[in-house]
């Protein structure tokens, strides 16, 4: 008796090609790092590809690796800076790496000349996160520094936007670290900005890397929120269902009552399958077509929720904890536990481990 994961690789083809629609021409990278957000990188991959990605997105060249053990052939890009120790593995698996630096930029220049090869390497520019990058005043002495270098294709630049507010500043900072690197002979001709939030809030330029849109996010466009899936579902079994007669304290803490006459069912999932604590007295599951609120404190195991007078209960029934159905898609169920839909997506794949289906949905 355990909870179940399932991806559904029809509705992820599904969402890649609803943002190709609303992207309006503009490329669409699919972003599959930690293991496409740990509901499978080979399996999301592939039907993200099927769907019209052009290429896919990594931060670690194991991943890539991975990808191209798969006989995965599409563009691949790491976006992180590469650690030099990677730059070898990043040139003769034909991933574009990226360069935060001279020095790395001049080891993929003599790493591809000894392996008979042209790098294609992006250039990572710092915008306002702090993590990597060229900062735009640096951007011409880097430039001098670099364009001479053989065996490089200056493919293209790009950032990582912080947040909503930072994003126009941030862009106006890429865009004068761009101008500096092409003034001084680096081509850099691909651009590539955003990820799924500022695709949405009002980024219209590069190429769009989608992660968390793949599997239902909208980050906040209704107009999205209609066209997209929640492409994964989680269920829970009935672990055991109790109409009480006396009031009774409910889980660690007794912080919620049962009164008499009340239903309550415990589910089979836990915060050890990824259910977040915070869902406790805030977010609800759907049992027989009704929402049933999560009462409680969430153990490792144990899940309850209260049932509503009028819904009968089977013991072989099963709660559906995420689902493609008002009130338990992904960003309602991620607003409920206070998270973001990444980290929630993440601690489900961490704690079940997923199953495919491949079936049109009920749209």
């Amino acid at each position: 008796m355990r909870p179940t994961l399932h991806v559904n690789l029809h509705a992820i083809r599904h969402n890649v090609d609803a943002w190709r629609k609303y992207l309006r021409g503009r490329p669409l990278w699919a972003v599959v790092k930690c293991d496409a957000y740990r509901m499978g990188m080979v399996q999301v991959a592939n039907a993200c590809l099927e769907a019209g990605a052009e290429r896919l997105c990594v931060v670690e060249m194991w991943e890539a690796a991975q990808l191209r053990d798969a006989e995965i052939k599409a563009p691949i890009v790491q976006i992180a800076a590469t650690p030099e120790v990677d730059i070898e593995t990043g040139v003769k698996l034909d991933v574009a790496i990226s360069v935060a630096d001279a020095a790395r930029a001049a080891t993929a220049s003599r790493v591809a000349r000894d392996l008979g090869r042209t790098a294609k390497v992006h250039v990572a520019i710092e915008t306002g996160t702090g993590w990597w990058g060229v900062t735009p005043h640096d951007a011409p002495a880097f430039a001098r520094e670099v364009s001479n270098l053989p065996h490089i294709e200056w493919e293209g630049a790009w950032t990582h936007i912080a947040g909503i507010n930072s994003m126009d500043s941030q862009v106006r900072r890429l865009h004068a670290g761009v101008e500096e690197l092409r003034a001084h002979r680096v081509a850099v001709p691909i651009l590539h900005i955003g990820s799924t939030g500022p695709n949405v809030w009002g980024l219209a330029e590069g190429a769009a890397r989608i992660g968390i849109g793949l599997y239902g996010a909208t980050m906040g466009d209704e107009q999205q929120r209609e066209r997209l899936r929640t492409a994964f579902e989680v269920r829970a079994p009935i672990y055991g269902i109790r109409r009480y007669i006396e009031a009774m304290p409910l889980g660690y803490g007794g912080t919620y009552v049962a009164q008499p006459g009340q239903t309550i069912v415990t589910l089979r999932i836990g915060y050890g399958e990824g259910i977040p604590k915070t869902l406790a007295g805030r977010g609800s599951v759907m049992i027989g077509g009704a929402l049933c609120p999560i009462v409680g404190a969430i153990g490792m195991n144990f899940t309850m929720v209260a049932v509503p007078p009028e819904v009968d209960v089977s013991p072989d029934e099963e709660a559906v904890v995420v689902g493609d159905m008002p009130g338990v898609r992904l960003e309602d169920v991620a607003a409920a536990a206070q998270t973001i839909p990444h980290n929630l997506v993440t601690m489900f794949g961490s704690g079940i481990a997923p199953a495919y289906r491949d079936v049109a949905m009920s749209y």
